[in-house]
């Protein structure tokens, strides 16, 4: 009992911790979006957000921004020019203008190159290193937070959530967090559990799962560039927004686990093999929560001490996928043990349970 409430103790400390250090942000001196111009025909557009072009410029006078910074960032790579000559490339750049300024001159030109300019996604702003008072011609604006302030917030509910589950039934939580029974091809211990697929404790871990993995694809899709759509569906613009796409997030996955439980006992029924249904959907739920649970854990950490490279965020959506294929190699091996049917028969089995989900679940995801 004591570990329990260390744990949640350290947890919170470190949440509060945390959101005292996203509260310590640069503030927003000035956004170029609003400049951007494009070249075309021989001469210089005003960018609009619908033209299809590659390379976006603005002029910065750096005498207006001295000892500030200019930050650009984007989910896709980029190449930043400066007077036609490159200067940096990569994802997420602060550079200090003053040295922009002595390297090549006080007033330059910045232009910003990668394979589409999404308006969306590219920032381009100077951020001042400490707050000044707003004036007619310049006004602070603080930097938003409120994505951050949401993954501080919603790791806390996750953590009090799946403490309280495990208070009410240690032994089943011991169950779904045994990694050593993610790969154990015998299990003797569990009938009774898998029995008892609808009761109230599970169900609250379904709730657990859902909310969690709604957690961790907000936080993915945040990042992800505008071309993924279903992430664009997903991209709250403050803290009351986010909480809200958590929650219909989070009821999308419940509706997909109560899917997936039909689903899973409808066809081993149907096979003649209802004894395996236990085993498969108990399983499912374990790796997604010992896996995904290990990950949200590090990806939010990652995320809430400002950690924000886009390719970060891109391999964990890759992740997900491969996971789904890890674990229909492992279904496989422990459904063989309790399936006397031929391998045609099992084979088809997780091609209906497994592979044609995953195969909808990718075309989902990643466009």
């Amino acid at each position: 009992m004591m570990s329990v409430k260390k744990l949640v103790l350290f947890v919170c400390l470190g949440c509060l911790l945390a959101a005292h250090a996203v509260a310590q942000q640069y503030a927003v001196r000035k956004d170029f979006s609003l400049e951007w111009t494009y070249f075309e025909d021989g001469k210089y557009e005003a960018f609009t957000g619908n033209e299809k072009v590659s390379t976006v410029y603005f002029r910065v006078d750096a005498g207006k921004f001295q000892h500030d910074v200019l930050a650009v960032s984007s989910p896709q790579p980029f190449n930043l020019f400066i007077d036609g000559k490159l200067a940096a490339a990569g994802t997420r750049l602060h550079l200090d203008i003053d040295s922009l300024a002595g390297i090549y001159s006080p007033s330059f030109t910045v232009a910003i190159r990668q394979k589409r300019i999404w308006q969306e996604d590219l920032s381009t702003r100077v951020l001042t290193r400490a707050p000044q008072k707003a004036s007619t011609e310049e006004q602070l604006v603080r930097r938003n937070t409120s994505f951050r302030d949401f993954a501080v917030v919603g790791l806390l509910v996750l953590v009090m959530l799946v403490i309280t589950i495990i208070r009410l039934n240690p032994k089943l939580a011991s169950d779904y967090f045994s990694v050593i029974k993610i790969f154990s091809m015998r299990e003797v211990d569990d009938g009774q559990v898998y029995t008892r697929i609808t009761s109230s404790t599970n169900i609250l871990f379904y709730i657990f799962c859902s909310m969690m993995l709604g957690y961790y694809l907000m936080i993915i899709f945040h990042f992800l560039p505008t071309e993924y759509t279903t992430a664009l569906l997903f991209k709250a613009e403050d803290f009351p927004m986010a909480m809200l796409q958590w929650l219909e997030l989070s009821l999308i996955v419940l509706g997909i686990f109560f899917v997936k439980m039909t689903l899973v006992y409808g066809l081993t029924s149907l096979f003649g093999v209802p004894e395996a249904a236990g085993t498969h959907f108990f399983n499912w739920v374990r790796v997604l929560l010992v896996v995904f649970g290990t990950v949200t854990i590090i990806m939010s950490g990652y995320f809430i001490m400002h950690g924000q490279h886009a390719g970060f965020f891109y391999g964990l959506l890759q992740f997900f996928g491969w996971t789904l294929v890890v674990w229909m190699v492992l279904i496989i091996f422990k459904l063989s043990s309790k399936m006397s049917h031929s391998l045609f028969h099992l084979f088809s089995y997780i091609c209906a349970t497994e592979l044609i989900p995953f195969l909808i679940t990718l075309k989902v995801l990643y466009n």
